[in-house]
């Protein structure tokens, strides 16, 4: 059996201009990161409309502790049966894995769904986080947003370099009674098993899985696979690459962004999330709630605006706000928005010509008391 818990959106603000006169209407654009989980022989982990992430799959021939959630939905048991003959193929002996061949081959899925939907096709990106993610659930036997580092998946992208806007979509296979790796091959029939739910068979997490493979705002994405004997793991880390960064400055609450829009784009506004410190967690930890569940982006404290216009939570407004052209540039304080140590993470929201309005940044800042 199947089961799966969606943790519902949280609702956007509205800009006004300094009449009071509604710009745009963005509550369908910057929902907190949503995510459930499914659970059996597989769990499926994701992420809501904008912010969708995290599917989870589990193969094994053991019984499944059923969640505790109350609000889990029992999916089609079809599933289980096809992940049962799925872990049945995993008994190659001294299996070679190639690697990058797993990647391409996980790229290739997404960017064919893409395709049937007449959507861009995603580009493979660098940024490490996505694999260095992989090897430590497989390490620590266990699927989760969270890492051992206590990270969410924004947090670890910002580390490790990224500036753009991030989703995690991550999948874990977990095999029972297999003394060796599964080949390239039975790992990519895997993957391929796992896409075709989350694209087609997603009715129980209302179409979040599918909704975040073609979401037409990602550009990106990093791939990061892992596997042994006792599971194979990938995870997906989406980019919106909207944005040639020309600065990216943080110095303590003060922020300086500056880039060159790769589209017909202007600033909208910005959102600043709160996130406690993270601490190391343990594998048991990792399996338990609220790690083994969804994310969110924190705690909204507050905007960053452009001089004249107001939202319904609170604000500053920038002290530079400019655009000539692609070019544009932001810097603002936001230290009326901290009260304590911890994760700050700021977001970025620009718009197009037709008030479509996307993610263009989730990046993490990190301050300590002295």
């Amino acid at each position: 059996m199947i089961e799966q818990n969606i943790m519902p959106g949280e609702a956007g603000e509205t800009l006004h201009d300094a009449d009071g006169e509604a710009e745009i209407d963005w509550r369908k654009q910057l929902t907190p990161i949503v995510v459930g989980i499914v659970v059996v022989a597989v769990f499926f982990f994701y992420v809501n409309p904008q912010l969708q992430s995290l599917h989870q799959t589990r193969y094994t021939t053991a019984q499944t502790q059923p969640p505790t959630s109350t609000t889990f939905a029992t999916v089609t048991s079809t599933i289980t049966q096809t992940t049962s003959s799925q872990a049945a193929t995993c008994t190659t002996s001294e299996a070679y894995v190639n690697r990058t061949e797993l990647i391409l081959h996980v790229l290739k899925l997404i960017n064919d769904d893409r395709a049937d939907f007449k959507l861009s096709p995603v580009a493979l990106g660098n940024n490490p986080a996505a694999q260095r993610h992989a090897e430590d659930l497989l390490e620590h036997n266990c699927l989760s947003h969270w890492g051992s580092d206590g990270m969410k998946p924004y947090m670890r992208y910002t580390i490790l370099g990224g500036k753009n806007f991030v989703e995690e979509n991550a999948a874990a296979v977990f095999i029972s009674n297999n003394s060796t790796t599964p080949s390239t091959e039975e790992i990519k029939l895997m993957f391929e098993d796992l896409e075709r739910k989350m694209v087609y068979n997603d009715s129980a997490s209302d179409w979040g899985h599918r909704k975040n493979i073609l979401d037409p705002s990602h550009t990106h994405v990093n791939i990061g696979v892992a596997y042994s004997n006792r599971a194979v793991i990938v995870v997906q880390d989406f980019e919106n690459v909207l944005v040639d960064w020309q600065t990216f400055d943080t110095k303590n609450t003060k922020v300086t962004l500056k880039g060159r829009f790769l589209t017909s784009l202007q600033p909208y506004l910005i959102l600043i999330y709160y996130d406690p410190l993270p601490m190391p967690l343990t594998a048991d930890q990792l399996r338990q709630p609220p790690y083994s569940g969804g994310y969110s982006m924190g705690n909204k404290l507050g905007a960053i605006l452009n001089r004249g216009y107001q939202v319904s939570i609170p604000y500053i407004y920038a002290t530079k706000w400019s655009q000539l052209g692609a070019d544009f540039e932001i810097s603002f304080d936001f230290a009326r928005f901290v009260q304590k140590e911890g994760v700050y993470t700021v977001v970025l929201e620009v718009v197009d010509g037709d008030g479509n309005l996307y993610l263009a940044t989730s990046y993490s800042i990190f301050i300590k008391s002295a």
